[in-house]
């Protein structure tokens, strides 16, 4: 489930395919991935089917997803489509959400929360967010919709399932992903990786000695290509306290710095 969906209600309930309402309490939320853990009574889903959870990882652009939801109100609506990217990010106004998978499955208000399914019907993600609007010469843009990836998705979810809350470590720092462009118009020596646009006064990152404009490229040796990447391994792999290895690209220079985790 979204986050966004139940912030602010007193009072939750899940309607079921056998058509029955039942009372849901929050287990816990998450904003900054915007993901929510429902806990429903065992006796009001004995006897019904549970999905799946798949591989997010395994999918590649082109492969074919189902995406059920109930837009508008219309209850268990199925649209199809392909996978059009994956490890996006969006800005979704309040939190920039990572490790996003996009794809042109019809998503509208009301879908948030359902799944997002390959043709196993395993669950690969969860419909999130539609991005809607025009271009330069006033073109609408449509068929832009973003799914949480599992890989994701299932780490918070135990998190929120144990303690109501993710304990998070963090760097310290603000990334965007490295492409061509940017690469060229800092003068890079690569164009992949994770762009660190700023670092947070007096946190891990700074004190480490990282700055605006580095470029990660490992973790602890192993390659770094995306931000979805980047904080995927932080938040499964590791602890908060615990001490990486980051090896870094400063323009045509790489450096080996040394971060505490922290909170």
């Amino acid at each position: 489930m979204n986050n966004h969906v139940v912030e602010d209600t007193v009072n939750v309930q899940v309607a079921l395919p056998n058509r029955r309402v039942v009372n849901a309490a929050v287990a816990g939320t998450d904003p900054e991935t915007d993901l929510a853990v429902l806990q429903l009574a065992k006796s009001d889903i004995a006897g019904l089917a549970v999905a799946t959870l798949g591989d997010s990882e395994a999918m590649s652009i082109g492969d074919w997803v189902i995406a059920i939801g109930s837009p508008l109100g219309y209850e268990g609506s199925v649209t199809v489509g392909v996978i059009s990217a994956t490890g996006r990010f969006i800005d979704i106004g309040n939190v920039v959400l990572h490790d996003m998978i996009q794809t042109d499955t019809v998503i509208n208000p009301g879908s948030s929360g359902g799944p997002l399914l390959n043709l196993n019907g395993d669950v690969i993600g969860i419909n999130t967010a539609i991005v809607r609007g025009t271009t330069g010469s006033n073109q609408d843009a449509v068929g832009i919709g973003f799914s949480i990836s599992m890989g994701t998705a299932i780490p918070v979810s135990k998190q929120l399932i144990q303690r109501g809350s993710v304990l998070r470590p963090k760097l310290g720092i603000l990334i965007v992903n490295v492409t061509p462009l940017t690469a060229a118009s800092l003068g890079l020596s690569i164009d992949d990786g994770v762009l660190i646009q700023s670092v947070v006064t007096g946190g891990p990152a700074q004190r480490a000695g990282l700055r605006a404009n580095d470029v990660i490229t490992h973790l602890n040796g192993l390659p770094v290509l995306t931000t979805s990447d980047l904080m995927r391994k932080i938040l499964t792999d590791y602890q908060i306290g615990d001490l990486v290895t980051l090896t870094v690209a400063r323009g045509v220079t790489a450096m080996t710095i040394y971060v505490h985790l922290e909170s």
